[in-house]
C-alpha cells in the first residue's frame, strides 16, 4: 500500500546511526604520583577516520591532546599505532604494553604491564545475567558484531614538562579493547568502571539508549586469585549530587556466577581528579557527555580500599542528574 507520507522523506531509522569502529582505551590512576590520565585511540574505517586524544591532570597541570587523521593505511594486525606524536606499541600482547605522548607542552613515557589477565565479555553471555547485553542494546537486537575486553593493569613512567622537571609515575590502570557495530549518538546514560583493590579488580559497565529506554545494558566481570569469572547480577545506585550534576557517590552491588556478592562505594565527590572525554557527538539533539573520574573505592564486603575510574556519561536530552 502506497500512502502520502511514504512518497515524502522518511525518518532516519535508528540502525543509520550504527557504525563500525575499533577502539583502544588506557587509563592511568597513580594518586601517590599526582598523576591520571586516559588515552583514547579511535579507528572508524567507513569514515576514513582515525582519532587520537589523551586527557592528563599530572602535577596539577592539565595536559589535552586531540588529532584526527585518516584512517591508517597499515592497521591490521600492526604493532604500533598511533599519529607520530601519540602512539601505543604492543610490546607483549595481554601482557606489556608502552604508550608514548610527545607534544610541545610535555613528554609522556608509559608502560602498562598486566595486573590479572584480559576478560573477553562474551563469557557473560552465558552467565546467567537477567540483564540485556551490551550487543543486543547497542546494535538494536540485530546480532550484528559487538566484541569488547578489558584488563586490570599496573602502570610505571615517567612525564617531562617541557618547562619543568620530570615526574616519576607509579599506579595502577586498566584497558579496554572493543570492534564493535555500535552507536554512542544513541546513548541516555552509561556508568563505566574500572576498579581495582589489592586483591582483586572488577569491570563493571550498564548502559542505556534512546532507542529502547528502560531496557538496561549490564555487564562486567571480578578477577582475583581464584581466576577471571563473569558477574551475574549487577545492580547500581547513586547517592547525593554534586553542582556539576554528577552523583556524589556510585554504589555496585554485585554477585559473581558462583554467588559470591560484592558491595563497591566509589567516592564521586571524594575524586583525585577528572577530566572530560570527547564523545562522537559533543553537542547538538543528541549530544552526549561524558566524565571521568579518578576515585578512592571501598570495597564494603571486605573493607579493602583502592582506586579506580568511575566513567559516567549523560544525554543533553534527559538533563538532570548524571547517574
Amino acid at each position: 500500500m502506497t500512502t502520502v507520507h511514504d512518497d515524502l522523506p522518511h525518518p532516519v531509522p535508528a540502525f543509520a546511526q550504527l557504525r563500525y569502529k575499533e577502539n583502544y582505551f588506557f587509563i592511568l590512576i597513580a594518586p601517590e604520583s599526582g598523576a591520571f590520565g586516559v588515552i583514547h585511540l579511535n579507528h572508524e574505517p567507513g569514515h576514513d577516520r582515525a582519532r587520537y586524544t589523551a586527557n592528563f591532570e599530572i602535577g596539577g597541570r592539565s595536559i589535552r591532546y586531540a588529532n584526527t587523521t585518516a584512517f591508517p593505511d597499515t592497521f591490521e594486525y600492526a604493532r604500533t599505532i598511533g599519529d607520530g606524536a601519540l602512539t601505543l606499541h604492543f610490546a607483549e600482547p595481554h601482557q606489556r604494553f608502552e604508550l608514548r605522548l610527545e607534544s610541545d607542552a610535555i613528554d609522556i613515557a608509559l608502560r602498562f604491564t598486566a595486573r590479572h589477565p584480559t576478560f573477553d565479555y562474551a563469557a557473560c553471555r552465558t552467565a546467567g545475567n537477567a540483564a540485556p547485553s551490551f550487543q543486543e542494546v547497542m546494535t538494536l537486537g540485530l546480532n550484528l558484531p559487538y566484541n569488547h575486553q578489558q584488563q586490570a593493569l599496573d602502570v610505571s613512567g615517567h612525564a617531562r614538562f617541557v618547562d619543568g622537571p620530570e615526574i616519576a609515575i607509579r599506579g595502577s590502570g586498566y584497558r579496554d579493547h572493543s570492534w564493535v557495530i555500535r552507536a554512542d549518538a544513541g546513548a541516555l546514560r552509561h556508568n563505566w568502571c574500572g576498579l581495582n583493590f589489592p586483591g582483586r579488580s572488577f569491570g563493571i559497565k550498564t548502559l542505556e539508549t534512546s532507542f529502547r529506554p528502560g531496557h538496561v545494558a549490564k555487564e562486567g566481570y571480578v578477577v582475583d586469585a581464584d581466576g577471571l569469572r563473569a558477574l551475574r547480577r549487577i545492580e547500581v545506585h547513586s547517592e547525593g549530587e554534586m553542582p556539576d550534576g554528577l552523583c556524589a557517590k556510585l554504589v555496585h552491588e554485585v554477585t559473581d556466577v558462583f554467588g559470591n556478592a560484592y558491595r563497591i562505594e566509589s567516592d564521586v565527590a571524594g575524586r583525585f581528579a577528572h577530566v572530560p572525554l570527547v564523545s562522537e557527538a559533543p553537542v547538538g539533539k543528541v549530544g552526549f557527555h561524558i566524565v571521568e573520574n579518578f576515585c578512592p573505592l571501598r570495597l564494603t564486603t571486605t573493607g579493602e580500599r583502592g582506586e579506580g575510574l568511575v566513567e559516567i556519561g549523560r544525554s543533553s536530552a534527559i538533563g538532570g542528574a548524571y547517574a
